[in-house]
């Protein structure tokens, strides 16, 4: 049964898909899209969508949102996905989550045994390193597990030792300190902030602990809708065109015009 929901994803394009069980997911997220959980679910199977698109070192904005929006182009693949797994299993229910998801994606992700969960919060998977989108798939099908991926990053601190204003260190992650939370932040910023801002050249969000990982991966993703246009400067003359396509869009003109003058400010 694994076999053929895997042909059926690689049929898409997705090679990387592994299962956990929803009972080992007893946090789900709470988030609007939870209402959409299938009654009587069992198991999540999930993948991964490889979005390394270049190196791009010139660059005002994080790598993972360089090309379109993924959101609509993952959760086309992934509903593709289950119109054929509804055709392969009759009476069954599969239902897509991308990113706005009740399933916490790195646990599942390390559990379906696709990857591990690195002391930056992301996960390390096989070849493609950190630069990996998580989608799921809920079912109410019974799937044996795969067995998940326990090791660590061993005494390796790169993306601690990295991390420029402290959000990462040993005792965990502060959100409110981290400089790609604060590009996204709304209102008003503490002076602090700013200087954060300033001091990290970007318009949307941080890549300094993915490019410190030894494990980060430079492998450009096989999934051609993760690699359109990408756009790695982002300026007041092609920010219109942006807001039509790019990920940041959801956060509005306003939030990317006050970073592009904080940065114009440090230069």
């Amino acid at each position: 049964m694994k076999q053929d929901i895997a042909r059926l994803f690689l049929a898409q394009g997705i090679e990387r898909v592994g299962v956990c069980a929803l009972q080992d997911l007893p946090q789900l997220m709470e988030c609007r899209a939870k209402s959409r959980m299938p009654s009587r679910a069992q198991s999540v199977i999930v993948c991964l969508l490889p979005y390394y698109p270049g190196e791009y070192p010139e660059r005002n904005v994080a790598r993972y949102a360089l090309c379109d929006d993924y959101h609509p182009a993952a959760l086309g693949l992934l509903e593709r996905v289950c119109a054929d797994l509804g055709q392969a299993f009759p009476g069954h229910a599969f239902v897509p989550f991308v990113d706005n998801s009740p399933i916490p994606e790195v646990r599942a992700a390390a559990l379906a045994g696709l990857g591990r969960k690195g002391r930056h919060g992301m996960l390390i998977a096989p070849t493609y390193g950190c630069h990996v989108f998580i989608g799921s798939v809920v079912t109410d099908l019974a799937l044996e597990p795969d067995r998940p991926v326990t090791e660590s990053c061993g005494s390796c601190r790169a993306c601690l030792d990295a991390c420029p204003s402290g959000a990462l260190s040993e005792q965990g992650f502060v959100k409110e300190r981290c400089r790609s939370f604060l590009t996204q932040k709304r209102g008003g910023l503490e002076p602090w902030q700013e200087e954060e801002i300033r001091r990290g050249g970007m318009v949307w969000g941080c890549d300094v602990c993915l490019d410190a990982c030894p494990c980060k991966g430079k492998t450009l993703s096989p999934l051609e809708e993760m690699r359109k246009n990408p756009l790695p400067i982002l300026t007041r003359e092609n920010l219109a065109q942006a807001l039509a396509v790019k990920a940041y869009a959801y956060r509005g003109e306003k939030v990317l015009l006050r970073n592009l003058k904080l940065i114009e400010q440090g230069k």
